[in-house]
């Protein structure tokens, strides 16, 4: 009954997740910011979620810096791009620093936890946003679709098969078995991409299509991008699941109900999203 719920619940959820992508694809492309308005609620909620856990610890998070993060994200790396981005993330990092040497009520701790918070999860998420600005969608939906779909994979099948534990003390469930298979739903996310938005294509923003740019080589390119976030967003899951270890809880919130807050949906396809953001640095567009 449990996996029957929570595969509904993830059912829903992607439903509303493609309906906002198809919507990028709407005059000509200048539906995108039906997206990035869903991103920058995305933002402001994982970071609430991360806020209110650190503080259940004893953490306080100045609220300053991270309100400049998401007030500014549109505009800084929409208009700008990664100067936008950069520049950003340093003023709101120097605004912590500010804040901690100039009021005595602040601890280390709390300008550190501040600084941690900006840097996760709201620079990837903000970095999100610049990858659909500069690339449009499609370097974005091979980052969630290879991370969700390992990450989904890997979940059915070490329940199916069970098996040794990979880090029993950081995450439990997860198991060798699990992984391996996860890896396949890496590649094949990354595929599910391709065929929907370039092959088929459905409606969505899609400046720059892997298709068009590795015309002989673009199934060995998705298979081997889909297959490095699987490893990637296994890394993600692990550094999350680390966290919530830190901050005794088990989920960020119960936003999503049997799946955890927002941020636990997350925590896999933020990793992913810088690993994409690092492969479009070299790749001539």
């Amino acid at each position: 009954m449990k996996v029957l719920k929570r595969t509904l619940t993830g059912i829903i959820l992607l439903a509303v997740l493609l309906g906002f992508i198809f919507l990028t694809g709407l005059w000509g492309g200048k539906g995108q910011p039906f997206f990035d308005a869903l991103l920058i609620v995305v933002l402001a909620v994982a970071a609430y979620e991360m806020i209110v856990a650190v503080k259940a610890k004893g953490y306080r998070v100045m609220l300053a810096p991270v309100c400049l993060a998401v007030v500014a994200a549109y505009p800084t790396t929409v208009f700008l791009g990664y100067v936008g981005f950069a520049v950003l993330m340093a003023v709101c990092l120097a605004l912590a620093f500010c804040i901690f040497i100039f009021d005595k009520k602040v601890m280390l701790k709390d300008m550190l936890m501040t600084s941690f918070v900006i840097l996760y999860p709201v620079a990837p998420i903000i970095l999100a946003m610049q990858l659909t600005a500069a690339y449009g969608m499609i370097p974005l939906l091979i980052a969630a679709a290879s991370a969700m779909l390992s990450d989904a994979i890997a979940y059915y099948a070490g329940s199916a098969i069970g098996g040794p534990k990979i880090f029993p003390t950081i995450s439990p469930k997860k198991t060798y078995a699990g992984s391996i298979i996860g890896l396949i739903g890496g590649a094949a996310g990354a595929m599910i991409v391709y065929a929907m938005f370039e092959v088929a294509p459905l409606p969505v923003n899609a400046p720059v299509k892997f298709g068009e740019i590795f015309p002989d080589t673009y199934i060995l390119f998705y298979c081997l991008v889909g297959t490095a976030i699987a490893v990637i967003a296994e890394v993600g899951d692990l550094f999350a699941s680390r966290i919530k270890r830190e901050l005794e809880i088990k989920d960020f919130s119960k936003l999503l109900g049997s799946h955890g807050g927002l941020l636990d949906r997350l925590d896999s396809i933020i990793f992913a999203v810088i690993f994409m953001s690092v492969v479009m640095a070299f790749i001539p567009v």
